[in-house]
């Protein structure tokens, strides 16, 4: 009687103790936390159209993956945070002024292992214009570099029969023309600023004349000059100090390299070196000076220098 009692006890412990290992799962699995983003950015992009347009016109935008299979992922779109759902192509039809904004998109897909699903970081800004009015100036979607060539264009709704067409930059006329073209070539840093236009018509046996809002058009270097940064300009004997070199290369062909050069007081700490960083693992009171970088980019014979930055060292934390 008491061998019979003892198993019953036993398997009922053993039934609870199952019941509060699958309760626990389930618990565990319900606050799953949400999928970690891949190493990777969701694009957007003009598949269709132009980001910038009249009120009435067409755009399409699409979402995508770079280098990965494109129907293993689920496109979910937003404007100015606001979502607007999951499309592989986001169209506007007909704009609307209101629909203007910030457009960026993010990839889902399903995986074989825990947790299941991952997802891709959200892209980058994506900006569509929409205008009510009569004149909009078109511009180059992406930033252009200096000794390339600009073309800004002045629409005019409905395309009318142009008279005249001014442009503007930074609020001095420029050009006067009765093209709706203006083409700059040889870009120059000095090219980059607040561009519009004002054009003159005739319809129906009269002088019409319209306006664009200004838009700024950036004209980068195709190096930039770098950045010395150096955590704290005033450190102690034996600390840890790094130099990071900060700059950036603006081309088309992103398979070329950078070599650093880090200077104390003018010469050289050592050779070149793909790395932006340089390393004191142990500072002391003789590497006090002024430090700057040196940045080369052979294929194109193109140089940059910093500005110097003065690095103290003391003897104790008093």
């Amino acid at each position: 009687m008491c061998i019979k009692s003892d198993v019953v006890l036993k398997t009922n412990t053993f039934f609870l103790f199952f019941v509060a290992i699958l309760t626990l799962i389930a618990n565990v699995k319900s606050e799953e936390p949400k999928p970690t983003p891949l190493p990777v950015r969701a694009k957007v992009k003009v598949s269709a159209g132009e980001a910038r347009l009249f009120s009435g016109e067409d755009v399409q935008l699409s979402c995508s993956v770079p280098d990965q299979p494109e129907p293993k992922w689920t496109y979910h779109w937003f404007r100015d945070e606001e979502s607007l759902g999951s499309w592989k192509v986001y169209h506007l039809q007909k704009s609307q002024v209101q629909q203007g904004g910030n457009y960026t998109c993010y990839g889902e897909k399903d995986i074989e292992t825990w947790p299941y699903s991952a997802e891709t970081l959200p892209s980058e800004p994506h900006t569509v214009y929409v205008d009510g009015g009569w004149a909009l100036l078109r511009v180059p979607a992406e930033p252009l570099l200096i000794e390339e060539t600009m073309t800004l264009t002045c629409r005019i709704r409905d395309e009318p029969i142009l008279v005249e067409v001014l442009f503007y930059k930074d609020g001095i006329e420029i050009h006067k023309l009765k093209d709706k073209d203006l083409v700059l070539p040889k870009l120059t840093l000095k090219d980059k600023g607040n561009y519009w236009c004002r054009a003159t018509w005739v319809q129906g046996f009269e002088y019409h004349s319209a306006q664009s809002l200004p838009v700024y058009v950036a004209v980068l270097d195709k190096l930039n000059t770098p950045v010395l940064e150096i955590e704290r300009e005033e450190v102690v004997r034996g600390e840890r100090v790094v130099l990071r070199c900060v700059t950036q290369l603006n081309i088309r062909d992103k398979d070329l390299s950078i070599d650093y050069y880090f200077l104390k007081d003018g010469s050289r700490l050592g050779p070149a070196s793909p790395q932006e960083s340089y390393l004191i693992p142990f500072i002391e009171e003789e590497d006090a000076g002024l430090y700057s970088c040196r940045v080369r980019v052979r294929a194109l014979d193109l140089e940059r220098l910093s500005e110097q930055v003065e690095l103290k060292v003391r003897l104790d934390d008093v």
